[in-house]
């Protein structure tokens, strides 16, 4: 599903991680713990495909438009696209359902299909995040900080998220949020 062989990175001659071996099938859950700048959000980054390894090799689905599903930190929205828009225009570039309403109500975000990114909270934004990730059902799903900028109910709607695709999909999170160590079936420390 999705895993690594001798996967390593690093900026300069700081190593951030070397010789990582990984394994995730459906119903893993990786928990990737670490310090600020331990490489916990790169090691997302390079599972999605979106930076290059230093060494070693990746194994991620075929086609990540609708095998990986990504949710980060630093994920940006269209200030002028409302929320409904970023998932029919996301829907359209994978060649997957748009699913918008049913999306909208699982994230708690109903109520704003129709304010303009440039309006949405912090809590929102994180919201849509995670409705684009889940959009296409992929088999993998990457959290990155899954609960910066959520209240109580978004932290609760993360786990529901998780609970509703955990037998078909492997999660791995990037986090140092204690509570989200219950969603966990794998931990994986970086920076020791």
């Amino acid at each position: 599903m999705i895993g690594c062989e001798q996967l390593g990175k690093r900026y300069g001659t700081r190593w951030l991680f070397r010789h990582l071996d990984l394994d995730l099938q459906p119903g893993d859950c990786l928990l990737v713990l670490g310090s600020n700048g331990a490489g916990k959000s790169t090691l997302l980054k390079l599972f999605a495909g979106i930076i290059p390894a230093s060494e070693g090799t990746v194994q991620r689905p075929a086609d990540p438009r609708t095998g990986i599903g990504y949710a980060a930190l630093d994920q940006s929205v269209y200030p002028v696209l409302t929320v409904r828009e970023h998932l029919e225009l996301a829907a359209e570039l994978r060649g997957c359902a748009p699913r918008a309403d049913e999306l909208l109500e699982e994230v708690g975000l109903s109520y704003a299909a129709e304010f303009p990114g440039r309006h949405l909270s912090t809590g929102m934004r994180a919201r849509l995040k995670f409705a684009l990730a889940i959009q296409a059902e992929p088999p993998v799903i990457l959290f990155d900080e899954p609960g910066a900028g959520l209240d109580a109910a978004g932290r609760a709607m993360i786990g529901k998220v998780i609970e509703k695709r955990r037998a078909k999909t492997a999660f791995i999170l990037a986090t140092n949020d204690p509570e989200e160590r219950r969603f966990a079936t794998h931990e994986l420390e970086l920076g020791e």
